[in-house]
């Protein structure tokens, strides 16, 4: 006989929707990625060149990583900022 009430710990999530376990995952290997450094230039134009690059493929990683996301309004705590 199949068990009917599986434990709690084995739900799996609403389609669309991801688990905190899911969204660290994602970022972990995102950061990871992004991390990855390209051999080093031999100028300084060439240097500002590769931040350039890295920074657009980090961007595009995290923008992509972002994308998977889906966070409610419920779920974003309230701030006050005051000066």
């Amino acid at each position: 006989m199949k068990n009917q009430n599986p434990a709690p710990h084995t739900k799996r999530p609403a389609p669309g929707r991801m688990t905190r376990r899911q969204l660290a995952g994602a970022m972990l290997a995102t950061a990871a990625a992004a991390q990855a450094p390209p051999p080093p230039p031999s100028t300084a134009a060439g240097e500002l060149q590769a931040a350039r690059e890295q920074n657009q493929r980090t961007a595009e990683t995290l923008a992509a990583a972002w994308a998977k996301v889906q966070v409610s309004i419920e779920a974003e705590p309230a701030f006050h900022f005051t000066a």
